[in-house]
């Protein structure tokens, strides 16, 4: 005996009702999966220009960075200008290398402003840095960068900037110390001179003397300056006068003692010398800072784009020349001198008035560990682009 089954109206009902609500998610279906495919469109895109955007950032830095060294090297604007293009050229943007424009690199100077924030300024001089713009516009040499899918639409053109700015510290720096007499007087004392009957005067200064004190607090600048990362010359001219006649020896109004040397043993050697040898006088800072003025214009050894500092120290009153003048001659050079004085004898006021007049700063150091501290404060200032 056979079963027969049989569907009851309301089951066919329930039935037709489903693959009807099938069927209408099809047009909604269709509709979205172009929308969806638009918008992965659109994070592909994006995704691309981020990635390009860093790519431009790169090269832009990576370029005016090596123009930077170029110019810190050589002192020449087009060699820099060409290395920053053939560094550009090196590297790829968009899966196309960069070409960088004449225009799009600027040689300038940077400097902080009253805040504290370091600005460019393409007129600045001697000039420290290099500023780069990457371009991928239309008017670039390299062109627009094409999308994948944004073109379909009909969106503009994808055309980033990124610009970079690299700078270097090259600084020129000339001692000009005093060696004067008074200068062989003891660390801590109050005296102001020495007679000739003195066993100190006819003999080389003592470890106790001001000069010790200050052989010191010049290593401590040389190490300073040997941690900072800007590329320092250092020179050293030594002052006090033409006095002859005692300890049978000959005196000199100033000398050059060691030219502008990267090597900065240079300078430590030669207060070694002094350090050893027999030197009187009186204070003529004078002669000393003309003879600094000529070892930071020496053209065989001083950098066109480096900046010129000179740092004259005394223990006591110029009695012979006109230490005001030499500020003169400074300034027409483009010479910043900061003043130590060292001692209370010293003669604050007229050395703060010759670092005022070039732009420079005036230091006071009352004994030997301020005179240190002194020392190393100016060679941090300088690894900062002397202000």
């Amino acid at each position: 005996m056979s079963r027969v089954c049989a569907h009851s109206p309301r089951a066919v009902r329930r039935v037709s009702s489903c693959t009807e609500r099938r069927g209408a998610m099809l047009p909604l279906i269709a509709f979205l999966l172009p929308v969806m495919a638009i918008f992965l469109g659109f994070a592909v895109d994006l995704a691309y220009m981020q990635t390009t955007r860093m790519e431009l950032r790169a090269a832009a830095d990576v370029s005016a960075r090596a123009a930077a060294s170029k110019l810190s090297r050589t002192d020449d604007v087009a060699e820099a200008i060409a290395t920053a293009k053939s560094i550009a050229s090196q590297n790829l943007v968009a899966g196309a290398p960069l070409v960088l424009a004449d225009s799009d690199i600027e040689v300038g100077r940077s400097a902080p402003d009253s805040s504290g924030k370091w600005v460019f300024s393409p007129t600045g001089f001697p000039p420290n840095s290099v500023r780069v713009l990457g371009r991928r516009t239309s008017g670039s040499p390299g062109g627009v960068v094409p999308l994948f899918f944004s073109t379909l639409i009909g969106s503009a053109p994808f055309e980033p900037q990124q610009t970079a700015t690299a700078s270097f510290l090259n600084v020129d720096i000339c001692l000009v110390l005093d060696r004067s007499t008074s200068m062989k007087l003891n660390a801590d004392s109050s005296e102001t001179g020495m007679y000739t009957s003195d066993s100190r005067f006819c003999s080389a200064p003592r470890s106790n003397s001001r000069w010790a004190a200050l052989d010191d607090a010049v290593r401590v600048f040389v190490d300073e300056l040997d941690d900072t990362e800007a590329d320092e010359q250092v020179g050293l001219a030594t002052y006090s006068s033409g006095l002859s006649g005692y300890c049978g020896t000959n005196g000199n109004a100033s000398r050059i003692d060691s030219w502008l040397n990267s090597d900065l043993t240079q300078v430590t050697d030669a207060m070694d010398s002094l350090l050893n040898s027999t030197w009187n006088g009186n204070t003529n800072i004078e002669a000393g800072m003309r003879d600094g003025v000529q070892v930071l214009t020496d053209p065989a050894r001083s950098r066109d784009y480096a900046d010129k500092v000179m740092i004259v120290m005394t223990d006591g009153y110029e009695n012979e020349g006109s230490a005001a003048s030499a500020a003169g001659a400074c300034v027409s050079n483009n010479i910043v001198a900061h003043t130590i004085t060292f001692g209370d004898y010293a003669d604050r006021v007229s050395m703060a008035n010759v670092a005022t007049s070039t732009g420079g700063r005036h230091y006071h150091a009352s004994d030997s560990d301020s005179l240190r501290a002194v020392f190393r404060e100016l060679a941090a200032q300088l690894a900062r682009l002397t202000e």
